[in-house]
């Protein structure tokens, strides 16, 4: 898979320009403009699908992003089922939350370049009737890789699991550093190797990632859920997170909560970076997008 190299890494301007830069792409690829300034806009109808839209509908996250875009929330409305999402006609917004993010895709009228190279859509928008796909994700997790790794250029990055956020990091890490060897790993063979191929990268079975040696990934990133909460952190991590683990690399965990694994990586001496900065980042793309919107 060749992708044109992107960076949104800056240095000066620190993490808020990093933001700033993952907005502006993400709302340039959707195709939507921003408005002319001090143009003002209805409270906000926004909808939400998947196990945790309920939550993450009323997020202080979220809340905040829109708050900073002078976007207020007039209505939140949690759905159980896509189909009786995308047939109401009610919203301009819609978060899209596991497990339906390859689901709505298959329904848009239009999809985002990201949501088209990965098949995931974690964001909806309804402007000027039809509804766009989008994935926020792809550029979010790619800000806070970036952030993560000081700059650095890593010569292989490792991603953990198979779910539809290790298409958006894959995405991601490609943009980042086309020329870095990417490597996944899942317990599920056949969804490992569709990723695989997909992205040009290489699909390495929990059990064989020992073949690492001493040259061990500068960058390790997680997208399954473990860690997540408590109950999930119950069963045994699927990978041997500790062989894995060095002093001075990074590591990655999109979930926002503090777990068991993040805690290792910094007693292993690395660079450890949680999924709220790309929760942010996600949620300051949906702000701009909403607030672009044409009814």
């Amino acid at each position: 898979m060749t992708t044109p190299q992107v960076s949104l890494l800056s240095g000066a301007g620190g993490g808020a320009e990093t933001i700033r830069r993952a907005v502006n792409r993400c709302q340039e690829e959707s195709g939507l403009r921003a408005p002319e300034e001090g143009s003002l806009r209805p409270p906000a109808v926004i909808a939400g699908i998947g196990t945790t839209a309920a939550h993450a509908l009323q997020g202080r996250l979220l809340l905040d992003a829109l708050a900073r875009e002078h976007v207020e929330l007039g209505q939140a409305i949690p759905f159980g089922d896509p189909e009786a999402m995308i047939a109401n006609t009610g919203w301009e917004l819609a978060l899209v939350l596991s497990p339906w993010k390859k689901v709505v895709a298959e329904r848009m009228d239009t999809l985002t370049a990201s949501a088209t190279a990965t098949g995931v859509v974690d964001t909806i928008v309804r402007d000027r009737g039809r509804s766009v796909g989008v994935n926020t994700n792809c550029w979010a997790a790619q800000a806070a890789m970036e952030t993560v790794m000081g700059g650095r250029s890593p010569d292989s990055v490792l991603i953990l699991g198979s779910g539809g956020s290790s298409n958006s990091v894959a995405l991601a890490a490609r943009r980042a550093w086309p020329h870095a060897r990417l490597i996944g790993s899942a317990r599920n063979s056949v969804a490992l190797a569709e990723w695989a191929f997909r992205f040009g990268a290489d699909g390495v079975a929990p059990a064989d990632l020992g073949e690492f040696g001493a040259a061990r990934p500068p960058l390790i990133i997680n997208t399954t859920t473990w860690g997540e909460t408590d109950a999930s952190e119950a069963g045994e991590f699927a990978f041997p997170f500790e062989g894995l683990a060095a002093p001075g690399n990074s590591f990655f965990d999109l979930n926002n909560r503090t777990s068991s694994l993040q805690t290792a990586a910094l007693q292993a001496g690395m660079n450890v970076m949680s999924g709220t900065f790309m929760q942010r980042v996600t949620n300051a793309c949906r702000a701009a997008l909403l607030k672009a919107t044409t009814s």
